[in-house]
C-alpha cells in the first residue's frame, strides 16, 4: 500500500536538538531546499496497491535517498548507514538523526520496481520540471548535440574456457536448484567436478603454449557442455535460458571439425563473431570500441544535450558494439516526449556524418548537422574529393579531365563509376591508380545530402555550428564524475537506470545553481531560511523543556504514591511486610 511521507522532524541526538546547518549552495543544502515539493507519493502510485498491504516507506523520500546514494556513489547498506548518521542525508530526508530511513531489501525492491517500469521516469521528469521552472528551458524549440560515452560492463570479462566453463556452471545451478540438490552434489554426479572451481584454467595442468594441448582440453569441455545440454529437457524458464547462454558461448566461439580418424576435434575460431559475448554473469556486455585505439567491454551511454542550457534532454544506453548513431532519430523523439517541445536542428560528430544517417533525419523531415570526415587517400594517391561528381548527368569527371558516365549498380543503391581504358595513357595515372582496370570511384546513395554538407562546413557560419556541439562534451564529462563509465548493476535496464539517475543529479544541480546566481546579491532567500529554521528549533526546544518538566513532576507524584502504598497497603491502612535489609 502507497505511504505517504511524514511531516519534518527536528534532529535530536540524545534528547537535544541540533542547530545543525547545510553548506550554502551545496548539492545537499539544494536538494533539502526542493525536497518538499521535487517529489510526490502519487508519482509513483502504479508501484503499489490500493488496499492490500501494509502503508510503505513513502516513495518520495526513497527516491530522495537515490538520488544521495548516486550522487555519493556509495553502496545500498552505505546509503541506509548514511541515512541515519549522516546529518546532511537526514536533513534531506527529513527523518531523525540515527535512524535510518528504511531497511536495505526496501530501497533494493523500490529500485527494482523503477528499473522494471521503465516508463515511470519520474525522477528524470522532476530534473526536467526544475530546469523549466528556473527558467533554462525556454521557447518552443530546442537544439540539440548528441554523443555517446563508454561504459565498461560490471560482468566478469573471460577467455573462451572459462567463459564456456561459466556457462557451465550457470547451466548446472538452474538444473541442480530445479531438482533439489546441492551444486556439488550435481556436479559430481555428471562428472563435472573440475567446473566446481572458479577458474577452469587455474586448474587445468596443461602447456598452454602447445596448441595441441589446448585444443584437446577444448575438445573435452566443448563435449561436456553438449553432454549437459542434452539433459537439459526441463520447461523450466531458468534452465532454459542458462541453456540458451551456454549454446550461444559454443557458437560464438568454437568450431569444430573431423581429424583424419573421423573423430572430431575443437579449436578457438579465428577472430571475434559479431556480436560476441565476453561475460557469462553480464550477457549484455558486447566488445565496444569509441575509436581505432580505444576498446571496452560494455555498453554505450547515448546522450541528447540542450544547446543553450547544457540541460540533459534524452539519454539512452546502446549496446558496445553499436554504432553511435544507431539511435540518434529515436533519441530526438524521446527528447521531445521528455520535454514536451520541439526539436528544430540536431548536431553531431562525424559518427553521425554517415549517408544512412542522414536519409533517416531527411526522410523524417529532422534537421541535422554532423561534419563530414575528410576524404583520406590510399597510397598517398588521389582522394575521392579531387573528382567531380554529377548528380544530375550521373558522370563523374577526373583531375586530368577525363569524363565517364559508365558505372555498376551497387546492392545499397550507389553507383561505382569506370574510367577503364582512359587511365592508360593518363600522365596522372602514378598519382591516381595502381589498379590495371583502370581508376574507379563510388558514389553514395545519398552523396546529395553528403555534399551539401561538405559545402556548408567550408563556410564560416557552417564551422561555427559544428562548434555548438561542445556542450554535449560538457555534459559526458560530468556524467562520468557521476560515475558514468563503470556500470555499477549488471544487465541493460539497471545500467539505463544508473544514467538516469546520473542525468537527473547532473540536471538538478545545474538548474539550482543557475536559479542561485540569477538572485541579487544580498536578496537571497538564505537568511530567511536561516531564520525560520531557527525559529522552529528554538519551538522545539521549548516544547521539549515543558515536556521535560512535566515529565519529572508526573514521575515524583507516581513515586511518592507507590511508597505510601508500600509502606500504608492499599486498603486497610496496615503496615505491610517490610524485609530487613
Amino acid at each position: 500500500m502507497l505511504g505517504k511521507r511524514l511531516a519534518p522532524v527536528p534532529l535530536l541526538v540524545a534528547g537535544k536538538t541540533l542547530d545543525y546547518h547545510l553548506t550554502p549552495d551545496s548539492f545537499h543544502a539544494q536538494l533539502a531546499a526542493a525536497a518538499p515539493t521535487l517529489f510526490r507519493d502519487e508519482d509513483f502510485g502504479n508501484l503499489y496497491s490500493n488496499r492490500m498491504g501494509r502503508p510503505s516507506v513513502s516513495p518520495s523520500q526513497l527516491a530522495l535517498l537515490l538520488l544521495l546514494q548516486h550522487e555519493a556513489q556509495v553502496s545500498d547498506q552505505e546509503a541506509i548507514n548514511r541515512s541515519a548518521c549522516d546529518l546532511r542525508w537526514a536533513t534531506v530526508l527529513g527523518t531523525q538523526a540515527g535512524e535510518p530511513l528504511c531497511a536495505k531489501s526496501t530501497l533494493q525492491e523500490f529500485r527494482a520496481q523503477l528499473t522494471i517500469h521503465t516508463e515511470l521516469r519520474a525522477v528524470f521528469y522532476a530534473s526536467i520540471a526544475e530546469a523549466k521552472r528556473v527558467g533554462l528551458l525556454k521557447g518552443t524549440a530546442l537544439r540539440i548535440a548528441v554523443d555517446t560515452k563508454p561504459i565498461n560492463g560490471r560482468g566478469a570479462v573471460e577467455d573462451t574456457f572459462n567463459l564456456i566453463a561459466s556457462g557451465i556452471r550457470q547451466l548446472g545451478r538452474a538444473m541442480a536448484k530445479h531438482s533439489a540438490r546441492k551444486f556439488d552434489d550435481f556436479l559430481r554426479a555428471n562428472g563435472l567436478d573440475r567446473y566446481a572451481k572458479s577458474s577452469l584454467k587455474g586448474c587445468a595442468d596443461i602447456d598452454w603454449s602447445d596448441e595441441q594441448a589446448r585444443n584437446a582440453l577444448l575438445t573435452q569441455v566443448v563435449g561436456e557442455a553438449r553432454r549437459l545440454l542434452s539433459k537439459a529437457t526441463s520447461p523450466n524458464p531458468n534452465i532454459r535460458a542458462a541453456a540458451k547462454l551456454l549454446e550461444q558461448l559454443l557458437l560464438q566461439d568454437v568450431e569444430t571439425k573431423k581429424g583424419d580418424d573421423g573423430s572430431e576435434g575443437s579449436s578457438v575460431k579465428a577472430g571475434t563473431a559479431k556480436g560476441r559475448l565476453p561475460s557469462a554473469t553480464d550477457p549484455d556486455v558486447r566488445h565496444g570500441r569509441k575509436s581505432s585505439s580505444k576498446r571496452f567491454n560494455g555498453h554505450k551511454a547515448d546522450v541528447a544535450v540542450d544547446h543553450d542550457s547544457q540541460i540533459i534532454v534524452g539519454y539512452n544506453v546502446l549496446a558496445g558494439d553499436a554504432g553511435d548513431a544507431s539511435g540518434a532519430l529515436e533519441l530526438v523523439n524521446q527528447v521531445e516526449t521528455n520535454t514536451d517541445l520541439k526539436v528544430a536542428e540536431t548536431t553531431g560528430d562525424c559518427a553521425y556524418g554517415g549517408g544512412p544517417t542522414r536519409k533517416q533525419f531527411n526522410d523524417a523531415n529532422r534537421c541535422l548537422f554532423a561534419k563530414v570526415p575528410k576524404d583520406t587517400s590510399t597510397n598517398g594517391l588521389f582522394s575521392k574529393g579531387v573528382f567531380v561528381i554529377d548528380l544530375n548527368n550521373s558522370t563523374v569527371t577526373c583531375p586530368a579531365g577525363h569524363t565517364t558516365s559508365r558505372y555498376h549498380q551497387e546492392s545499397d543503391g550507389g553507383k561505382k563509376f569506370l574510367f577503364g581504358s582512359v587511365c592508360a595513357g593518363c600522365p596522372l595515372r602514378s598519382l591516381c591508380t595502381t589498379a590495371i582496370p583502370g581508376r574507379s570511384v563510388t558514389v553514395n546513395p545519398e552523396e546529395a545530402l553528403i555534399q551539401d554538407a561538405r559545402n556548408y562546413q567550408k563556410t564560416p557560419e557552417g564551422r561555427a555550428h559544428l562548434r555548438r556541439r561542445f556542450v554535449v562534451e560538457h555534459r559526458l564529462a560530468r556524467l562520468g564524475q557521476l560515475g558514468i563509465g563503470q556500470a555499477r548493476y549488471k544487465g541493460h535496464r539497471k545500467t539505463l537506470f544508473q544514467l538516469m539517475m546520473a542525468a537527473a543529479i547532473a540536471n538538478f544541480r545545474l538548474a539550482w545553481n543557475h536559479e542561485a546566481h540569477l538572485k541579487p546579491t544580498g536578496a537571497t532567500n538564505s537568511k530567511h531560511d536561516l531564520s525560520a529554521h531557527r525559529h522552529r528549533n528554538a519551538l522545539y526546544t521549548m516544547i521539549e523543556r515543558l515536556m521535560s518538566k512535566i515529565t519529572a513532576v508526573l514521575t515524583a507524584n507516581i513515586q511518592r504514591r507507590l511508597r505510601y502504598q508500600f509502606r500504608y497497603g492499599y486498603a486497610t491502612g496496615k503496615p505491610t511486610f517490610r524485609p530487613r535489609f
